[in-house]
């Protein structure tokens, strides 16, 4: 019996060295949700005349990566444009994509 009341102690003192041995986390309410990110910013225009042909393009956005920080910045563009119609007809398409670099002071 003295050995049996021996080991249930031990393992006693084992749970609550191992219960008070790891921190409790200071706040434990939830972070708040950030604010929505829209999928693209994304632009465009056009405009002509009957005769003259219509012209038109579409242009992104995109923020791809942001540091801890918020100091600096990688997007991603893109542009496709064309104009349709007019006395030399329709134009081929014009395609642009790079990527911007920024960083904040």
């Amino acid at each position: 019996i003295e050995m049996q009341s021996s080991v249930i102690i031990a393992l006693l003192c084992c749970i609550i060295g191992a219960t008070l041995g790891h921190p409790r986390p200071e706040d434990l309410t939830m972070k708040p949700t950030p604010p929505p990110q829209y999928p693209l910013n994304l632009r465009g225009g056009g405009g002509g005349q009957p005769g003259d042909g219509y012209g038109f393009n579409v242009a992104g956005r995109q923020n791809v990566w942001t540091s801890d920080n918020g100091r600096h910045e990688v997007d991603l563009t893109g542009r496709y444009g064309q104009h349709l119609g007019g006395p030399y007809g329709n134009s081929p398409a014009s395609y642009d994509m790079g990527a911007n670099y920024r960083f904040r002071f």
